[in-house]
C-alpha cells in the first residue's frame, strides 16, 4: 500500500495553468495593433474589475465584457489572441514547478479542462513540453459533458488509472471544485489573483517542499 495519502495530482487550466494575462496586455497590443482598455488588479482605473470587486459582476463576465469591450468576438477569442501570439507567455511557472515535482516525487499528472481545448486547439499544447509530459489530458466536453457534472472527473480518474479519493484537484472556480469533492477526490480552490495559498496548500497535501516563496 503506498504511504502516501494520494497518487495524482489534476488541474484545471484557465486561471490554474495560465499566466495571470493582464501584464501581456503592452505586448499583445502591439502585435495586434490596438490598444487594451484595462489591466485589472493593477489598474486603479479598470471600471470593469472595480465592479467585480465589489461584487456586482463575476469574474466570468468581468472577461466577457472585458472581450467585448475590447473588440474582441468574446473572452475565449481574447484568451485565443494571447495563446496564438503569446504562447511563451502562456504558463504561470510555479503552476509549471508543481507539477514537475509532483512528477519528480512519483505522483501521476493530468489536466482536466473544460475550454482550453476549444480556446487553443490540440496542436497548441502538443507543442508545450509541460503538457506534453502529461499521464492524462481530459478534454471535458468531448464527450458532451462539462465540470462540474461527475462525467469528466470520473473520466480523468480513469485515464490516471487512479481512484477519486487518491486525487488532488485545482480549479479556480467553486462549482467544480465542488464538483470533484462530490466524487471523492481532495479538491482546492485557486485564487487566480493570488494562487500562493492554493500552490502552498496542494505542495503539503503531496508533501511536497514548498516553494521560496511559499
Amino acid at each position: 500500500m503506498s504511504q502516501q495519502p494520494f497518487d495524482a495530482l489534476l488541474l484545471d487550466i484557465g486561471d490554474v495553468i495560465t499566466a495571470p494575462v493582464w501584464s501581456q496586455f503592452d505586448e499583445l497590443e502591439q502585435v495586434i495593433g490596438r490598444k487594451l482598455v484595462g489591466r485589472g488588479p493593477d489598474d486603479p482605473d479598470d471600471d470593469l474589475w472595480l465592479e467585480h470587486q465589489r461584487g456586482e459582476i463575476t469574474f466570468l463576465e468581468y472577461w466577457e465584457q472585458y472581450a467585448e469591450r475590447n473588440g474582441f468576438a468574446d473572452w475565449r477569442d481574447l484568451f485565443r489572441q494571447l495563446g496564438n501570439h503569446l504562447p511563451h507567455r502562456f504558463g504561470d511557472p510555479e503552476a509549471y514547478a508543481l507539477m514537475a515535482d509532483a512528477r519528480a516525487a512519483g505522483y501521476k499528472v493530468g489536466v482536466l479542462t473544460n475550454d482550453g481545448v476549444a480556446i487553443n486547439g490540440t496542436d497548441f499544447f502538443a507543442g508545450i513540453p509541460e503538457f506534453q509530459q502529461l499521464d492524462a489530458f481530459v478534454d471535458a466536453r468531448a464527450r458532451g459533458f462539462a465540470k462540474p457534472d461527475p462525467e469528466p472527473y470520473l473520466r480523468a480518474a480513469e485515464e490516471l488509472d487512479v481512484a477519486p479519493g487518491r486525487i488532488v484537484f485545482l480549479d479556480d472556480a467553486k462549482a467544480c471544485v465542488d464538483g470533484a469533492e462530490r466524487v471523492g477526490m481532495t479538491a482546492v480552490l485557486v485564487n487566480p489573483i493570488d494562487k500562493r495559498a492554493a500552490f502552498a496548500r496542494t505542495r503539503s497535501l503531496l508533501r511536497l517542499s514548498q516553494t521560496m516563496d511559499g
